[in-house]
Protein backbone atom coordinates (compact mmCIF):
# COMPACT_ATOMS: atom_id res chain seq x y z
CA UNK A 1 0.00 0.00 0.00
CA UNK A 2 1.07 3.85 -0.64
CA UNK A 3 2.42 6.04 2.07
CA UNK A 4 0.57 9.32 3.04
CA UNK A 5 3.78 11.21 3.98
CA UNK A 6 2.35 13.94 5.92
CA UNK A 7 0.94 13.29 9.46
CA UNK A 8 0.20 14.92 12.72
CA UNK A 9 -1.44 13.30 16.44
CA UNK A 10 -0.86 14.56 19.74
CA UNK A 11 2.72 14.92 19.46
CA UNK A 12 2.12 18.48 16.89
CA UNK A 13 1.40 21.12 18.99
CA UNK A 14 -2.03 21.99 16.48
CA UNK A 15 -3.07 18.48 15.89
CA UNK A 16 -5.21 15.90 18.51
CA UNK A 17 -5.00 12.47 16.67
CA UNK A 18 -5.32 9.59 18.00
CA UNK A 19 -3.01 7.03 16.17
CA UNK A 20 -4.82 4.62 16.34
CA UNK A 21 -8.18 6.51 14.63
CA UNK A 22 -5.32 7.31 11.79
CA UNK A 23 -4.43 3.73 11.38
CA UNK A 24 -7.88 2.65 11.40
CA UNK A 25 -8.79 5.65 8.96
CA UNK A 26 -5.92 4.85 6.51
CA UNK A 27 -6.82 1.41 6.57
CA UNK A 28 -10.49 2.36 4.80
CA UNK A 29 -8.28 3.66 1.97
CA UNK A 30 -5.41 1.24 1.99
CA UNK A 31 -2.93 3.28 2.73
CA UNK A 32 0.12 3.57 5.14
CA UNK A 33 1.29 6.71 7.12
CA UNK A 34 4.58 8.44 8.13
CA UNK A 35 4.38 10.70 11.16
CA UNK A 36 5.85 14.06 10.67
CA UNK A 37 5.51 15.97 13.83
CA UNK A 38 6.12 19.41 14.15
CA UNK A 39 9.38 20.80 15.24
CA UNK A 40 10.03 24.64 14.56
CA UNK A 41 12.57 25.71 16.50
CA UNK A 42 12.33 29.44 15.53
CA UNK A 43 8.35 29.37 16.36
CA UNK A 44 6.29 29.80 19.34
CA UNK A 45 2.57 29.01 20.45
CA UNK A 46 0.35 31.78 21.00
CA UNK A 47 0.86 30.86 24.74
CA UNK A 48 4.45 31.35 23.94
CA UNK A 49 5.36 27.51 24.46
CA UNK A 50 7.58 26.10 21.91
CA UNK A 51 6.73 24.26 18.90
CA UNK A 52 8.11 21.06 19.41
CA UNK A 53 7.86 17.54 21.19
CA UNK A 54 9.54 15.37 23.23
CA UNK A 55 11.35 13.38 20.36
CA UNK A 56 12.25 10.51 22.91
CA UNK A 57 8.75 9.71 24.44
CA UNK A 58 7.35 9.91 20.73
CA UNK A 59 9.55 7.11 19.86
CA UNK A 60 9.20 5.35 23.67
CA UNK A 61 4.96 5.77 22.60
CA UNK A 62 4.52 4.72 18.90
CA UNK A 63 7.57 1.81 19.29
CA UNK A 64 4.82 -0.76 19.11
CA UNK A 65 3.17 0.82 16.32
CA UNK A 66 5.88 1.23 13.54
CA UNK A 67 6.77 -1.29 11.04
CA UNK A 68 4.82 -2.02 7.52
CA UNK A 69 2.12 0.80 8.08
CA UNK A 70 3.44 3.59 10.03
CA UNK A 71 6.60 5.14 10.01
CA UNK A 72 8.32 7.40 12.24
CA UNK A 73 9.25 10.99 11.06
CA UNK A 74 9.10 14.54 11.64
CA UNK A 75 8.35 18.07 10.11
CA UNK A 76 11.29 20.31 11.10
CA UNK A 77 10.76 24.16 10.58
CA UNK A 78 13.64 25.23 8.51
CA UNK A 79 15.61 28.51 9.07
CA UNK A 80 18.99 30.07 7.40
CA UNK A 81 20.51 31.50 10.64
CA UNK A 82 23.92 29.50 11.52
CA UNK A 83 22.15 28.38 15.06
CA UNK A 84 19.06 26.92 13.95
CA UNK A 85 20.86 25.23 10.79
CA UNK A 86 23.00 23.80 13.60
CA UNK A 87 20.35 22.87 15.69
CA UNK A 88 17.67 21.06 13.23
CA UNK A 89 20.58 19.48 11.17
CA UNK A 90 21.58 17.35 14.77
CA UNK A 91 17.61 16.96 15.59
CA UNK A 92 17.35 15.12 12.46
CA UNK A 93 20.64 13.27 12.61
CA UNK A 94 20.63 12.19 16.46
CA UNK A 95 17.53 10.33 16.51
CA UNK A 96 16.28 7.48 14.36
CA UNK A 97 13.49 9.03 12.16
CA UNK A 98 12.42 7.54 8.70
CA UNK A 99 11.75 10.69 6.81
CA UNK A 100 12.65 14.16 7.58
CA UNK A 101 10.60 16.94 6.03
CA UNK A 102 11.40 20.19 5.83
CA UNK A 103 8.91 23.22 5.64
CA UNK A 104 9.09 27.30 5.73
CA UNK A 105 6.39 28.25 7.79
CA UNK A 106 7.82 31.89 7.85
CA UNK A 107 10.30 34.42 7.25
CA UNK A 108 12.78 34.39 10.40
CA UNK A 109 10.36 36.46 12.74
CA UNK A 110 8.01 36.79 10.33
CA UNK A 111 4.70 33.91 11.02
CA UNK A 112 3.05 33.31 8.13
CA UNK A 113 0.29 31.88 9.96
CA UNK A 114 -0.09 34.29 12.69
CA UNK A 115 0.67 37.43 11.40
CA UNK A 116 -1.95 39.19 10.15
CA UNK A 117 -0.36 42.24 8.76
CA UNK A 118 1.48 40.41 6.00
CA UNK A 119 -0.52 42.71 2.84
CA UNK A 120 1.56 45.69 3.49
CA UNK A 121 3.04 44.20 0.74
CA UNK A 122 1.95 43.32 -2.87
CA UNK A 123 1.78 39.52 -3.70
CA UNK A 124 4.28 39.70 -6.11
CA UNK A 125 6.68 41.33 -3.28
CA UNK A 126 5.72 38.83 -0.61
CA UNK A 127 5.88 35.95 -3.02
CA UNK A 128 9.69 37.04 -4.28
CA UNK A 129 10.92 37.32 -0.96
CA UNK A 130 9.22 33.77 0.36
CA UNK A 131 10.24 31.82 -3.00
CA UNK A 132 13.97 33.63 -2.46
CA UNK A 133 14.51 32.63 0.83
CA UNK A 134 13.16 29.12 1.11
CA UNK A 135 15.74 28.67 -2.00
CA UNK A 136 18.12 29.66 0.35
CA UNK A 137 17.16 27.84 3.33
CA UNK A 138 17.05 24.45 1.23
CA UNK A 139 20.67 25.29 0.71
CA UNK A 140 21.36 25.98 3.90
CA UNK A 141 19.63 22.53 5.13
CA UNK A 142 20.28 19.78 2.83
CA UNK A 143 20.00 17.40 4.79
CA UNK A 144 15.99 16.79 4.20
CA UNK A 145 14.46 14.27 2.45
CA UNK A 146 11.44 16.09 0.95
CA UNK A 147 10.26 19.71 1.04
CA UNK A 148 6.68 20.28 2.09
CA UNK A 149 3.77 22.41 0.84
CA UNK A 150 6.03 25.04 -1.59
CA UNK A 151 1.71 26.65 -1.54
CA UNK A 152 1.84 27.23 2.07
CA UNK A 153 1.20 31.02 2.25
CA UNK A 154 -1.64 30.45 -0.08
CA UNK A 155 -3.20 29.21 2.81
CA UNK A 156 -3.22 32.11 4.98
CA UNK A 157 -2.85 35.42 2.70
CA UNK A 158 -5.75 37.83 2.36
CA UNK A 159 -5.26 38.91 -1.09
CA UNK A 160 -7.81 38.78 -4.01
CA UNK A 161 -5.77 36.05 -5.19
CA UNK A 162 -3.69 33.68 -3.45
CA UNK A 163 -2.71 31.43 -5.85
CA UNK A 164 0.97 31.01 -6.18
CA UNK A 165 1.57 30.20 -10.26
CA UNK A 166 4.90 29.23 -12.13
CA UNK A 167 3.98 31.34 -14.62
CA UNK A 168 4.34 34.84 -12.40
CA UNK A 169 7.64 33.81 -10.52
CA UNK A 170 9.40 31.52 -13.38
CA UNK A 171 12.79 32.46 -12.29
CA UNK A 172 12.21 32.12 -8.87
CA UNK A 173 10.67 28.99 -9.07
CA UNK A 174 13.18 27.25 -11.41
CA UNK A 175 15.81 28.27 -9.28
CA UNK A 176 14.03 26.81 -6.36
CA UNK A 177 13.46 23.56 -8.00
CA UNK A 178 16.76 23.02 -9.09
CA UNK A 179 17.76 23.31 -5.79
CA UNK A 180 15.78 20.77 -4.47
CA UNK A 181 17.09 18.18 -7.66
CA UNK A 182 20.49 19.18 -7.18
CA UNK A 183 20.69 18.47 -3.45
CA UNK A 184 18.42 14.88 -4.26
CA UNK A 185 15.13 16.35 -2.42
CA UNK A 186 12.01 15.22 -3.08
CA UNK A 187 9.04 17.83 -3.63
CA UNK A 188 5.62 17.04 -1.79
CA UNK A 189 2.66 17.14 -3.37
CA UNK A 190 0.69 18.83 -0.67
CA UNK A 191 -3.18 17.37 -0.40
CA UNK A 192 -4.49 20.54 1.41
CA UNK A 193 -5.78 22.89 -1.03
CA UNK A 194 -5.50 20.34 -3.85
CA UNK A 195 -9.67 20.28 -4.08
CA UNK A 196 -9.77 23.66 -4.66
CA UNK A 197 -9.59 24.40 -8.47
CA UNK A 198 -7.28 27.40 -8.46
CA UNK A 199 -5.04 25.66 -6.10
CA UNK A 200 -4.65 22.91 -7.98
CA UNK A 201 -3.37 24.67 -10.83
CA UNK A 202 -1.04 26.64 -9.32
CA UNK A 203 0.60 23.88 -7.63
CA UNK A 204 0.10 21.45 -10.44
CA UNK A 205 1.97 24.06 -12.76
CA UNK A 206 4.63 24.38 -10.29
CA UNK A 207 4.74 20.13 -10.38
CA UNK A 208 4.73 20.36 -14.51
CA UNK A 209 7.96 22.75 -14.08
CA UNK A 210 9.58 20.23 -11.53
CA UNK A 211 9.40 17.94 -14.04
CA UNK A 212 10.83 19.80 -16.88
CA UNK A 213 13.92 20.00 -14.80
CA UNK A 214 14.66 16.67 -14.45
CA UNK A 215 13.00 16.42 -10.85
CA UNK A 216 11.99 12.63 -10.80
CA UNK A 217 10.40 12.01 -7.24
CA UNK A 218 7.58 13.05 -4.92
CA UNK A 219 5.99 12.35 -1.68
CA UNK A 220 2.43 12.63 -1.90
CA UNK A 221 1.42 14.47 1.85
CA UNK A 222 -2.34 14.92 3.19
CA UNK A 223 -0.66 16.92 5.91
CA UNK A 224 -3.46 15.38 8.04
CA UNK A 225 -4.17 16.75 11.78
CA UNK A 226 -7.57 14.82 12.22
CA UNK A 227 -7.99 11.11 10.71
CA UNK A 228 -11.51 12.64 8.77
CA UNK A 229 -9.28 14.12 6.45
CA UNK A 230 -6.46 10.65 5.75
CA UNK A 231 -7.39 9.07 2.16
CA UNK A 232 -9.82 12.06 0.94
CA UNK A 233 -7.93 13.59 -1.57
CA UNK A 234 -5.09 11.19 -2.24
CA UNK A 235 -5.65 9.72 -5.87
CA UNK A 236 -6.21 14.01 -6.29
CA UNK A 237 -2.34 13.79 -5.64
CA UNK A 238 -1.58 10.52 -6.75
CA UNK A 239 -2.78 11.50 -10.44
CA UNK A 240 -1.14 14.60 -10.71
CA UNK A 241 1.97 12.75 -10.09
CA UNK A 242 1.10 9.94 -12.76
CA UNK A 243 -0.02 13.09 -15.18
CA UNK A 244 3.46 14.33 -14.89
CA UNK A 245 5.26 11.18 -14.83
CA UNK A 246 6.72 11.43 -11.27
CA UNK A 247 7.65 8.82 -8.75
CA UNK A 248 5.85 8.91 -5.81
CA UNK A 249 8.08 7.78 -2.63
CA UNK A 250 8.52 7.51 1.16
CA UNK A 251 11.25 6.96 3.23
CA UNK A 252 12.24 4.34 5.83
CA UNK A 253 15.63 4.70 7.70
CA UNK A 254 16.38 8.07 5.85
CA UNK A 255 16.28 5.43 2.32
CA UNK A 256 14.26 6.55 -0.50
CA UNK A 257 11.83 3.84 -1.56
CA UNK A 258 9.39 3.78 -4.06
CA UNK A 259 5.59 3.61 -3.35
CA UNK A 260 3.52 0.39 -4.09
CA UNK A 261 0.49 1.79 -5.27
CA UNK A 262 -1.43 -1.59 -6.85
Amino acid sequence: MPFDTHNHTHFSFDADMDIQDALKEAEKYNLNLVLTEHYDLNEQQEDGRPVDFEIDRYFETYSSFRGERLLLGIELGLDNRPDYITRNRTIAESHPFDMVIGSVHNLQDYDMYSDRTKNFLSKQDFFSQYLIYAENTIHQNPYIDTFAHIDYPCRYLTYSDNVLRYENFPLLIDNFLFTLIENDICLEINLRLIDQPSFREGLESIVRRYRELGGKYVTIGGDNHSPNTIGIKYPLGLAMAKEYQLTPVYFKNRKRIVDQLQ
